[in-house]
Parts: structure tokens; C-alpha cells; sequence
């Protein structure tokens, strides 16, 4: 999950930057230029196997959902497990993933030389959907990492659909900010969203 909230969280300061300065009324309402420094994430941590052994599927799950601000453990590794699931242990453990994360926290399936094909994609949205409410955890995200006010945060993600909210999910995970950003139908989708909150004056 960690991956998925930085990725999305650049491009979503990227367009709120862009917005701002289109939108507003005046230069107030301008946003801060993205920097690597606005997003709080917790560096502290890094994956390391169960004691005894290679690491397990809960390891896997752990390193790739931890460290995510405004995210509670369980969430996390609720998050971690559902990839893990969806990819495949084996496939995971093929790609040598853990040594991947180990040294790139940030690290993408793509990174990993991992796609995902229709019915994993179909399995990982399944479980993400499964660990609650994935709009008011990415919302907590979101604003605990320090992106945007909590007012901005709610509002853009209510902006978006269901099929675009999934999208966001989906391409953070599997290709991170790079792909993000190379979807132009779901750029068009954030920058339609944010820019109406903007405009509303949401955050502001």
C-alpha cells in the first residue's frame, strides 16, 4: 500500500499544483510544488524474514503493505496479503520481490517484472475491497501523509468514481507513478476532480 499512496499522491500533487494555478482566484489559492519531502512516509523499517528461515507469505504481505502513514497494521497487512494473493506466493518469491523491497520500499509489481493479468487484476481489487473501506483509508492516507487538508483529500477521492477509483488502485500498484501518469484517461479523471474541488475552494 505504501507504494500505491506515493505514487498517487505525486500525481495527485502534480494536478493539484496545476489546478491550483488554473482555477483559482488569486494566488492564495496556489499549492506547494510537489517535492519528495511532502508525503510523510515511515523509513524506519525495512522487510526482514521470520527468524529461522526464508521469508513467509505474511512477510511478503508485510513488507509490501507497512510503513504506510495513517494506515493502522491491521489495514496494511490486510493490503499486503490481498497482492500477495492475487499475484501469487511463488511467483512472488520467483521475481526474488522481497530482496526488491528490501531495497526499494517504493518498488512497484512492474519493478518486480510483474503484470497482471484480467482475472488478477479481478482478484486484487476483490480483496483491497475486502479489507473495509478503501475511500476513507486512502482519504486517512492521503491527509495523515501530509499531501493535502483533509477537506481536499475527501473531496477529490468522492470526485471519482467507482471504475476510476479502482484504476487508481490497480495502475499504483502494478506499474507506480510512471504508469500513473502514462494513463491519460485516468489523468483526465483526476484532473477533472481535482479541479472542481479547487475551484469549490475545498482546502483552502
Amino acid at each position: 500500500m505504501r507504494c500505491t499512496t506515493w505514487a498517487a499522491a505525486a500525481l495527485l500533487l502534480t494536478i493539484l499544483g496545476a489546478a491550483a494555478c488554473n482555477g483559482g482566484d488569486s494566488d492564495e489559492s496556489e499549492a506547494p510544488a510537489p517535492t519528495a519531502e511532502t508525503t510523510e512516509r515511515d523509513e524506519t523499517t525495512e522487510p526482514e524474514p521470520s527468524a529461522g528461515g526464508e521469508p513467509t507469505r505474511e512477510d511478503y504481505a508485510a513488507a509490501l503493505g507497512e510503513g504506510t502513514v495513517g494506515l493502522s497494521n491491521a489495514d496494511s497487512m490486510c493490503f499486503g496479503l490481498a497482492i500477495v494473493d492475487a499475484v501469487g506466493f511463488e511467483r512472488l518469491q520467483q521475481a526474488n520481490a522481497f530482496d526488491l523491497m528490501a531495497a526499494n520500499s517504493d518498488a512497484s509489481l512492474a519493478d518486480m517484472g510483474i503484470t497482471l493479468d484480467e482475472a488478477q487484476t479481478a482478484a486484487l481489487l476483490d480483496g483491497l475491497h475486502q479489507c473495509g473501506d478503501m475511500r476513507a483509508m486512502f482519504k486517512n492516507v492521503l491527509a495523515a501523509g501530509g499531501t493535502m487538508p483533509p477537506e481536499a483529500a475527501n473531496c477529490v477521492i468522492d470526485g471519482l468514481d467507482d471504475a476510476l477509483f479502482d484504476r487508481l488502485l490497480v495502475v499504483s500498484i502494478a506499474g507506480g507513478e510512471q504508469a500513473l501518469n502514462a494513463d491519460p484517461g485516468l489523468v483526465t479523471g483526476l484532473q477533472d476532480a481535482v479541479l472542481t474541488c479547487v475551484q469549490a475552494g475545498v482546502g483552502q
